[in-house]
Order: structure tokens, then C-alpha cells, then sequence
């Protein structure tokens, strides 16, 4: 059973992990560290019984956030955790009276913007050479 819960300063090792894994530009184990202990930031983790499977961050600014960085660890894609992270997120944000979410992901990272497409998210710009050379969409939601 996956639970999601606030990220604390425990957890930054292994979501540092991840990020080392799984993300291009990986956030440093204190830059993950004083993210969770921002308030302007929702961190969130998700755990199998006391199993690492994934996070997601986003920084909010007046009624918009940035997802900085979702990770979901390999054994655990494609069953839903990615999905109840970005729900849990959204709630959150909601309850902090943010409007607007924006991301941006690798043009040619399909599985992820299919996941963003599922959430509601459309493409609204890009970015060249964001990703080593390679193009960023800029993709955007509206909460409700």
C-alpha cells in the first residue's frame, strides 16, 4: 500500500538517490534538505510500508507553483504512484489558494507527458536546449 506524506530532512537521502538516478540535473542532498524545510515548497513522499518509491517538489510563488523535480524509483512506475503524487500535490496547492501549475519536461520524455496529460496539463511554450541540447516543454495547469 503506497502512503504520501510531507517530505522531512530524513528523507533527503533518499531522495537524493533518486535524483542522481533518475533527473538530468540532480539537486545536491542539502539543496533537497533546505527545500523540504522551505515553506514556500510542497514536498512530498511516497512510501510502500518503509520502501523509498518516489516524490515530487514544487515551489509556490503568490497563486502559482513550479514542479521543480518528480521521481517515482523504477520497480514502482507505471502502478499509480506518479498519479497519487501529482493528486496529493494538487491538494495541497489548492489549500494554499494556488491557481496555476506549470512544469516543464524533456520534449521527448513521452511516458511523463503522457502522466501530465492525464493530470490535466496542456503544452503552452517551450524552451530550447533546456536538457543538455535537448528542447523543454512548457506545459500548464489550471486548478480547479
Amino acid at each position: 500500500m503506497i502512503s504520501i506524506r510531507q517530505a522531512a530532512p530524513p528523507d533527503a537521502q533518499a531522495i537524493f538517490a533518486a535524483e542522481s538516478a533518475y533527473i538530468d540535473c540532480p539537486w545536491s542532498e542539502e539543496q533537497v534538505r533546505a527545500a523540504i524545510q522551505n515553506e514556500h515548497t510542497v514536498f512530498l513522499v511516497a512510501y510502500n510500508g518503509q520502501t523509498f518509491c518516489g516524490y515530487v517538489s514544487g515551489d509556490i510563488t503568490l497563486d502559482e507553483c513550479e514542479i521543480n523535480n518528480i521521481a517515482v524509483v523504477i520497480g514502482y512506475r507505471r502502478n499509480g504512484v506518479a498519479l497519487a503524487l501529482m493528486t496529493e500535490l494538487f491538494d495541497k496547492l489548492r489549500a494554499r489558494n494556488v491557481k496555476t501549475v506549470y512544469l516543464l519536461v524533456r520534449y521527448d520524455n513521452v511516458p511523463a507527458q503522457e502522466l501530465y496529460k492525464k493530470c490535466g496539463f496542456a503544452v503552452v511554450g517551450k524552451r530550447p536546449n533546456y536538457y543538455k541540447g535537448k528542447d523543454a516543454l512548457i506545459m500548464r495547469l489550471y486548478l480547479q
